[in-house]
């Protein structure tokens, strides 16, 4: 068992069953293998690898709003947060959506080698996949793809009333106040601003806890490409 993983989950005291914690190696193994012939992920080092998208997604486990229900993940790249809150988290129903078509097969060979049924793979856009998908999850995740009033726009119109949008960020004050215009075009409102760190390097990790007030408007999200060159 890898022990820079079990460390780290010490630290974070997160409490983890043998199954769950043997998927969780499994799936940083073959995460690693496929890195050799196919670029997932730029992080090489596997310590690093640990860390920053192991034991960073087990913060977001750590302070999940809900224990069931359904999540999306928008472009979850290698499938971080999704797919370790998947295995941490049976009764949560996660879609897992990335537009690049080699880290969606890979998510998909994920799914099968874990066994994994609460998870549901897609490939291709927020803007396309709306369709059928409108107001329909308790929790939307997104990390790193972009700016606070951009990803706003591509995670909100898929999640519920009353439901929440849980982004992790790196730098957030800039962009809380940049996405002023967004939470309120889009009826949501910052409720919480949960401060971390990550366990052996101690670098900052935050994670805002959006509620969304009301119905999204069904012209959002706007066509693919909108929301980048004209941010809310």
């Amino acid at each position: 068992m890898n022990k820079k993983l079990l460390e780290g989950i010490e630290i974070l005291k997160i409490e983890i069953d043998n199954i769950k914690l043997q998927k969780l190696e499994q799936y940083f193994k073959e995460l690693i293998d496929y890195n050799d012939h196919t670029n997932l992920t730029a992080i090489r080092d596997e310590n690093d690898l640990i860390e920053k998208h192991f034991l960073d997604s087990l913060i977001v486990h750590k302070n999940l709003p809900i224990s069931k229900g359904k999540a999306i993940d928008i472009g979850t790249g290698a499938g971080f947060p999704g797919m370790v809150l998947a295995i941490m988290n049976p009764e949560i129903q996660l879609t897992l959506m990335d537009s690049v078509g080699k880290k969606t097969k890979f998510l998909e060979m994920i799914k099968e080698k874990l066994n994994l049924p609460n998870v549901e793979v897609v490939n291709g856009r927020s803007e396309d996949y709306i369709e059928g998908r409108r107001e329909i999850y308790d929790l939307g995740l997104c990390r790193g793809v972009n700016r606070l009033n951009v990803i706003l726009e591509y995670v909100t119109p898929f999640i519920k009333v009353d439901g929440i949008f849980f982004p992790q960020k790196l730098e957030y004050i800039d962009e809380v106040e940049e996405a002023q215009n967004a939470l309120k075009t889009l009826n949501c409102q910052l409720i919480e601003v949960i401060n971390e760190s990550l366990p052996f390097s101690k670098d900052a990790r935050t994670i805002l806890k959006i509620k969304k007030i009301s119905k999204t408007d069904e012209k959002f999200p706007r066509k693919a490409g909108k929301a980048l060159k004209k941010p809310l």
